[in-house]
């Protein structure tokens, strides 16, 4: 039994139409191609179109229209030209990446002179006694939060502050429209005053 060649991918079907389009050196008609790549790429003729317009997407491969056709084409010279192309982008990013590996440096350079300075300056054991001073801080400043999760939580029946907020502007707001009634009502009032006294 004879053994099946290894199925090729779409990006290896696409290299050989590209390697193919250079190695013949001219232009090509869609009818031709249409002919021609079934069999070298593995690929069925109405699928040939669907490869090409996606190399010229990609820009692999270069395609004009020449009265009422298409003509499709790739040059050994392109390939080389996008090459150079691509190197000079990769030149400018590995240009700019060691501009700013090297400003970085400087920075940590600046840093660590700043460093250095501070611990001169700080004298023997000084440093350690800060370290000291700081966790002893930070223990005292998470007393401080347990004692006022505590207070907050205890105080009116176990409301929290919030909780107390939002009744204030409940009660202000009550305030507001039975103050409202009332001005209604005194407004209601003289005039029913005045249509008496008259």
């Amino acid at each position: 039994m004879k053994e099946k060649p290894p199925k090729l991918t779409k990006v290896e079907k696409q290299a050989r139409i590209v390697s193919h389009l250079r190695s013949t050196g001219t232009c090509h008609t869609l009818k031709e191609l249409e002919k021609m790549l079934p069999s070298i790429v593995s690929i069925r003729g109405m699928q040939v179109k669907e490869y090409l317009h996606e190399l010229a997407d990609e820009g692999q491969i270069r395609v004009e229209k020449i009265g009422s056709g298409n003509w499709y084409w790739c040059f050994s010279g392109e390939e080389k030209r996008e090459l150079e192309r691509k190197v000079e982008q990769l030149q400018e990013e590995v240009d700019r990446l060691r501009s700013s590996t090297e400003e970085l440096d400087r920075q940590l350079a600046v840093r660590k002179r700043e460093i250095e300075d501070d611990e001169k300056a700080l004298g023997p054991g000084e440093r350690e006694r800060l370290i000291r001073k700081n966790a002893e801080l930070q223990k005292e400043c998470q007393q401080l939060r347990k004692e006022w999760l505590a207070v907050s939580a205890s105080m009116d029946g176990g409301k929290g502050i919030q909780e107390m907020k939002d009744e204030v502007q409940e009660f202000q707001r009550e305030a507001q429209m039975w103050t409202d009634n009332i001005y209604v009502l005194e407004g209601f009032m003289r005039k029913m005053v005045g249509a008496i006294a008259r």
